[in-house]
């Protein structure tokens, strides 16, 4: 982590240190109290990282996409798994800077483990009534494509037709653009709007830490619960070309065949902040999380089952935290969207986090001392570059959204 290479925004009492590498959310705070552990306090544990393109473990580091498979760096020894994605040493630039927001971009370049080459745009902005609110949008561009394909790199995403201004308070709707609705890829029920070329929206609206497979009836853990992704085959359809009959050369077992084009490209994302009360202990303080289901995995991100939520892993009613060891992917929320509190007992301070991603990870934070929370909204569980479970298959050309909020709410 770099703090130097980093830009700063304020607005409504809020402050957020953000860096250029792979738009980290390092710091946040509302009236100096710290929402989140600073990033400096946490090295190594992925505090305020952007998951893409997969959030949580990938098996072996390894998956099979189109008949294909590729082999991504193994960044965690312990368990053998990719970790988190690609995005954390990715140089990003500033299209768009004011006080209170900031609008990022860069291009991930296709490579041996991930060749699909994306457009990344990330926004982050503060306000009194919205707290932070954070949005990734990525686009698959295959190098492949015509030139006249690629984006303006120069357009400021403060231009795109699709920017949406925040309603007062951040409500559920303000996640996707007017156009997406209805607009939903079929295999994955995520959410892919149309933006012009070099252009990104603003939204408002998710990453996992390894888990600890412990089993709700207080069983010993299974085995640590991470996160991977899973992989659908999807075969390319080879483009045609039609040609006058009277010019076109006879074709002949020679003839070369150009490489098909990927249709889509495997993704998932997800953030990684670590919540905490302004650096008050775990021990006195709650967490509320509507999920109903949560999965059983092996410490290298292979998912073994999935349970309803019951005894320490039920945090519908928002338990105190003190005793409890979590490192789970949660899901069945809200579809509509939903609502993390972490509340401070004592003072009835809450750290509000709104997301609508369909998977959560949670984890008390044992690696870096139980100094906060990881609520981790994430587009799919662990492995899925492997299984395929709520994997989105980018399609090129259209841009992929998501986002999350946090807030702080005091007593009286």
């Amino acid at each position: 982590m770099d703090a130097t290479n980093s830009v700063s925004i304020t607005g409504g009492g809020y402050a957020a240190q953000i860096s250029l590498l792979g738009g980290q959310l390092l710091n946040l705070t509302h009236q100096e109290d710290e929402l989140i552990v600073p990033a400096a306090k946490t090295e190594g544990a992925f505090a305020g990282a952007v998951l893409a393109p997969w959030p949580n473990r990938t098996k072996g580091g390894r998956y099979t996409f189109n008949g294909v498979e590729h082999l991504l760096p193994v960044n965690e020894e312990a368990t053998g798994a990719a970790l988190h994605g690609l995005l954390i040493d990715l140089p990003l630039r500033v299209v768009s800077q004011k006080e209170s927001e900031v609008q990022l971009a860069g291009w991930l370049e296709s490579s041996e483990g991930y060749p699909f080459g994306l457009d990344i745009a990330l926004t982050y902005r503060v306000s009194a009534d919205l707290g932070l609110a954070a949005t990734l949008m990525a686009r698959y561009r295959p190098e492949e494509l015509a030139e006249d394909a690629a984006p303006d790199q120069d357009a400021p995403l403060a231009e795109s037709e699709d920017t949406l201004e925040p309603a007062e308070g951040l409500e559920v709707a303000d996640l996707q653009t007017p156009d997406d609705a209805g607009n939903q890829d079929a295999d994955t029920d995520r959410t892919e709007s149309e933006a012009p070329d070099g252009e990104a929206a603003e939204a408002e609206g998710a990453d996992t830490e390894a888990e600890v497979s412990e089993d709700a009836e207080g069983e010993d853990t299974e085995a640590e619960a991470t996160e991977d992704e899973g992989t659908e085959d999807e075969g390319p359809e080879g483009a045609s070309t039609e040609t006058d009959s009277s010019t076109a050369p006879e074709a002949t077992d020679t003839d070369p065949s150009p490489a098909p084009v990927p249709q889509t490209a495997p993704f998932g994302a997800g953030f990684h902040p670590y919540l905490t009360a302004g650096g008050a202990s775990l021990r006195e303080c709650r967490l509320r999380l509507p999920a109903r289901t949560l999965l059983k995995t092996k410490s290298d991100g292979t998912v073994t089952g999935r349970k309803t939520v019951a005894q320490d892993f039920d945090l519908t009613h928002g338990p105190l935290l003190s005793g409890r060891t979590i490192d789970h992917a949660f899901t069945d929320l809200p579809e509509e969207g939903w609502t993390a509190e972490l509340i401070h007992g004592p003072s009835g301070f809450v750290v509000r986090m709104i997301a609508d991603s369909p998977w959560v990870q949670v984890y008390t934070g044992e690696r870096i001392d139980r100094a906060g929370i990881a609520v981790e909204p994430m587009t799919c569980p662990p492995n899925a570059l492997n299984s395929g479970e709520d994997l989105i298959h980018l399609e090129p050309g259209k841009w992929f959204r998501m986002g999350y909020s946090i807030e702080a709410i005091r007593a009286g």
